[in-house]
């Protein structure tokens, strides 16, 4: 039987509207003969910050109850960052100029992911998808995926929106030989800094550590908006256009999207009568 783990990561702002979709979009296409199990690393806190977004709110305890029937943690952001050496991860420099709050900010969701990916390790997973509790899903995740896990052990399907010059680092599904990759990518992040001679960058770290797994990068379709303390959903791009970067960065998304097109032809005609 197939084993899927879902792993959520982060901050659950606003579960009574996203959780829904997440149900909807995204437990609700995987497949039903297929062994699904979901975990889970939260923060738990009472109040949500945020001077780059504009947040601030109270985080009620309500938003936790959703994911007391799985598997998982809740914790404080205590020690995260000295865990981290945060202190040298500023060194490196700022990269969204706001007094490294930003970077503060990607080193707890970092850690969160890191946390939760330690957890799946004993299940064994054939495919993990990560979500993040906090977005609205508007399309549901691509079915055709979870079928021959063998031959996509080194896939990872990203979203084809914001990568910034690097990946979308939003949600993901891995095959069995790329979910470490993706979900332990904090430990790289001095790597990543001394090979490319960059400021720690989120979509250029997830890039990285993925090519250095050998990852095959497929794109999805699926849409996810970021929904506010306050209930606001965040003003979205999905153009796969945006962001792009450099010209490197769009050859690299062309190949993608060929991998892709192949990818879901080799499906369709395992289907074929």
């Amino acid at each position: 039987m197939l084993n899927i783990a879902v792993a959520f990561f982060g901050i659950p702002r606003n579960s009574e509207i996203c959780f829904p979709s997440i149900q909807e979009n995204v437990l609700a296409q995987l497949p039903s003969n297929s062994n699904v199990k979901c975990f889970y690393h939260l923060y738990k806190i009472d109040e949500i910050q945020n001077a780059r977004s504009g947040e601030r709110g109270e985080l009620t305890a309500d938003n936790y109850e959703v994911f007391e029937s799985m598997t998982g943690r809740l914790t404080s952001t205590e020690g995260v960052l000295e865990h981290w050496n945060f202190e040298q991860v500023k060194a490196l420099g700022d990269t969204w100029a706001d007094e490294h709050a930003s970077l503060r900010n990607l080193i707890y969701q970092l850690n969160s992911l890191h946390t939760v990916t330690a957890m799946m390790e004993s299940f064994n997973p054939d495919f993990v998808v990560f979500v993040r509790p906090d977005n609205f899903y508007h399309t549901p995740l691509p079915t055709y995926v979870f079928k021959h896990p063998n031959a996509r052990r080194l896939n990872t399907y990203i979203p084809d929106w914001q990568w910034w010059g690097g990946l979308n680092d939003r949600f993901a599904i891995c095959g069995r030989d790329t979910y470490m990759a993706y979900g332990k990518r904090i430990e790289h992040i001095f790597d990543f800094c001394k090979a490319t001679g960059r400021k720690l960058h989120s979509e250029r770290l997830l890039k990285y550590v993925l090519q250095q797994a050998g990852a095959r990068i497929c794109t999805m379709d699926t849409k996810a908006s970021r929904v506010r303390i306050t209930g606001a959903f965040a003003d979205e791009s999905f153009s796969p256009k945006r962001g792009m970067g450099k010209r490197e960065n769009r050859y690299f998304h062309l190949f993608a999207q060929f991998r892709t097109f192949m990818d879901r032809q080799r499906s369709d005609k395992t289907e074929a009568p």
